[in-house]
């Protein structure tokens, strides 16, 4: 786990994604994690507090903050297998780290829905760091009454520079939907936009400082930096109890 981790994120046409990567082909090489296109879908369970204070603490820019999530990566007969991670999402002062566990897709779902003791009733040679991920998770869950609230997909490219300092994604067909369900790999279940489906979330990620050549190049197409949660985004959209809280109808469809 690394606090040196930095992310920019634009918000782009589907036209622009395509010339970023155009342009950007010579530097950049498929995710060394990804498919042999870098493509993959995401599925993915929000976990939240009763009173939404995961939701706040990003509005208000909280400095030291941290989010649950379940994520299923890949799909059945894809190049990347299914795979499951729990992860605990940590921004400290300005600078983001991952703290995340690896288990099998269906362990991963038995938390999503709500099934804590999997963490304590499956037995493995859990490293020491992972043993207190998981003391993270359940003091998280107990003391803070973390618990599902929103589910989210979408479509991942996925390239990185070949010295690894650089990864950038594209996120299209952002989605959210008004159901908790049992997470699947690939699920196409969803029914609510999070963003226009002609736009996508392009991001970026560095260990240390973003490269000047990457700087120099986002000054020439005139891309600007803007603050995106998906997590956020999906709140809005489709929380009843977030949008009591801001005055709005609990129906999104109202």
């Amino acid at each position: 786990m690394s606090l040196n981790r930095t992310e920019y994120k634009y918000l782009i046409s589907l036209d622009e994604m395509e010339q970023i990567q155009k342009d950007l082909d010579d530097r950049l090489v498929v995710d060394s994690l990804a498919s042999e296109d870098g493509c993959y879908p995401i599925v993915t369970a929000y976990f939240e507090t009763p009173d939404r204070e995961c939701f706040w603490e990003k509005e208000r820019s909280l400095a030291s903050r941290r989010k649950i999530r379940v994520r299923i990566y890949g799909c059945e007969g894809g190049k990347i297998p299914p795979t499951g991670f729990i992860e605990i999402k940590h921004k400290h002062f300005g600078f983001g780290a991952k703290r995340r566990l690896f288990l099998p897709v269906e362990e991963a779902v038995e938390f999503a829905n709500g099934n804590y003791e999997i963490l304590k009733t499956v037995k493995r040679d859990w490293s020491r760091a992972q043993r207190m991920i998981i003391k993270e998770l359940l003091d998280l869950i107990e003391r803070r009454k973390f618990g599902p609230a929103i589910q989210l997909r979408y479509d991942r490219k996925a390239l990185m520079t070949p010295d690894g300092q650089l990864r950038i994604t594209f996120d299209t067909r952002l989605m959210c939907r008004s159901e908790l369900l049992s997470l699947e790999a690939d699920d196409q279940r969803f029914e609510h936009y999070i963003i226009p489906p002609d736009k996508s979330i392009f991001e970026v990620k560095s260990i240390g400082p973003v490269p000047f050549w990457f700087r120099e190049y986002c000054g020439e197409k005139g891309l600007m930096r803007r603050s995106f949660s998906k997590f956020c985004a999906a709140m809005k959209v489709i929380d009843p109890v977030l949008r009591t809280q801001m005055g709005l109808s609990e129906d999104p469809a109202a």
